[in-house]
């Protein structure tokens, strides 16, 4: 895990490292968010435990607000000047200047 300068990182968020986390410069990231950079794989029903995992990191750019109670998913970039709405989980890249929300989250709009 790396976090850049001047970082906001609120009580209650568990951030995973496996895949690796990159957090920029002056994010905010509000209470209660999971940031997972694993993810379970499913091509073993008989036994789900030994099925295996990928681990393809997450990208937190510069300037991003993540609301609070929110999942940032493995395998994506949370581009510069993103906001990220309460309780949305995260399962694509987001654009830059961009508000996001919902389960899944999806573009509200460009700024």
């Amino acid at each position: 895990i790396e976090s850049g300068s001047n970082c906001t990182i609120n009580p209650y968020c568990i951030i995973y490292g496996q895949g690796g986390t990159k957090i920029g410069d002056n994010v905010l990231i509000a209470g209660h968010c999971m940031i997972v950079s694993q993810n379970h794989l499913f091509n073993n029903h008989e036994l789900i435990r030994d099925a295996g995992s990928t681990e393809k990191g997450i990208l937190i750019e510069d300037n991003v607000w993540i609301a609070h109670g929110c999942s940032i998913l493995d395998g994506l970039t949370i581009a510069t000047g993103s906001v990220i709405a309460a309780g949305s989980v995260v399962t694509k890249s987001t654009e830059s200047n961009s508000i996001n929300g919902g389960v899944p989250s999806k573009l509200i709009r460009k700024y």
